[in-house]
């Protein structure tokens, strides 16, 4: 077991890393909040696998199950969450988790931080690319006319992370999750790339590595001023990509294709060498991520949601790329020079 304390200006959050932890989270909750309820937001889907699991550990808790899938996340669902959670006369005393991948994460994240003007939130996540990107840090948001464009930043007091949660997730959701890893590896910490090269993967190691390059970045930038725009590597083109596709690719393997969009354009300005793209394919490539643009889809096909980018502002957006292994770098571009370069 291992923790991880993240302390922002905006709020603090303790990241457990615990093997079976789930089987003492309700302690944990108990003692930070006692005597307190707790609602527990997760998806159809995990509601099938879990329902017994959860009745076990949190005993009265109530359970709300929203519809698995990314058209949930969206301003409809969130507030008929919060009027369950009235119809329950739920306290913003009390407690809300949310058990689930990325997008349960962001809903209910979004709802404990506008329920009653912000309710206690705990996170437990279920998918890999929850455990080391979205659960962490405070993002919170719901779609609207692009991808989390209604949210706030609400850091979760704490946040679970079991590697034998992910025992379950299907492998192509598992890959998935390996695209922010990887952005990690490619921005953040290099050593991550021979971790992820090793044929017996010590996902607990991962997920400790992974938390941390996420904490080192958003203790310093809570709310994307500036520095914390680093963990956005790939995903300019990537959300494009995801919306594009009507989220038929997953959030990572659209970001894995947006990672080596942003490559194009490095090389293009001479910023990076071709050993990098070359290890981030290989990183890529080894968990059967993909690297090309959809056969139905162009650069051109991009555009309107790279104008409509959260990162924009005026007639540039901060774009990251990858100088080497481990560093980035930050540009300011205009979405019709990354159409020319990507």
């Amino acid at each position: 077991m291992s923790k991880i304390h993240l302390e922002t200006p905006a709020g603090n959050s303790e990241i457990l890393i615990q093997r079976n932890g789930l089987d003492e989270a309700r302690e944990w909750i108990e003692q930070k909040h006692p005597g307190r309820r707790l609602a527990i937001i997760t998806d159809s889907n995990l509601n099938e696998h879990y329902r017994e699991r959860l009745a076990e550990v949190f005993r009265d808790a109530i359970v709300l199950v929203v519809a698995a899938g990314e058209d949930t996340k969206n301003p409809l669902d969130a507030a008929n969450l919060v009027k369950e959670l009235s119809k329950h006369e739920f306290d913003k005393g009390d407690v809300v988790t949310g058990f689930g991948g990325g997008m349960v994460t962001d809903l209910a994240g979004f709802v404990a931080s506008t329920y009653k003007r912000g309710a206690h939130y705990t996170a437990i996540p279920t998918s890999l690319l929850a455990m080391v990107d979205a659960a962490i840090g405070g993002k919170t948001g719901v779609n609207v006319a692009a991808k989390n464009d209604m949210g706030t930043f609400y850091l979760a007091e704490h946040v679970l992370l079991d590697a034998e949660l992910l025992k379950t997730l299907p492998k192509r959701e598992f890959n998935s999750g390996m695209a922010e890893v990887i952005k990690y590896a490619a921005t953040l910490d290099a050593s991550l790339a021979k971790d992820l090269m090793r044929d017996e993967l010590d996902l607990d190691t991962i997920l400790e590595k992974s938390a941390r390059a996420k904490v080192s970045v958003v203790q310093q930038d809570v709310k994307e001023d500036r520095l914390r725009q680093v963990l956005n590597f790939g995903h300019t083109f990537g959300h494009a990509i995801e919306s594009q596709s009507d989220y038929a690719l997953l959030h990572g393997e659209a970001i894995s294709i947006g990672m080596i969009q942003a490559n194009k354009v490095a090389q293009k300005l001479g910023k990076q060498q071709p050993e990098t793209d070359q290890m981030i394919r290989r990183l890529l490539e080894r968990f059967e991520l993909p690297i090309e643009l959809p056969k139905d889809m162009t650069v051109e096909d991009l555009l309107p949601y790279i104008v409509r980018d959260k990162k924009k502002s005026g007639k540039e957006i901060s774009f990251i790329i990858a100088p080497e292994m481990g560093k980035y770098e930050m540009l300011k571009l205009t979405p019709e020079e990354l159409m020319k370069m990507g």
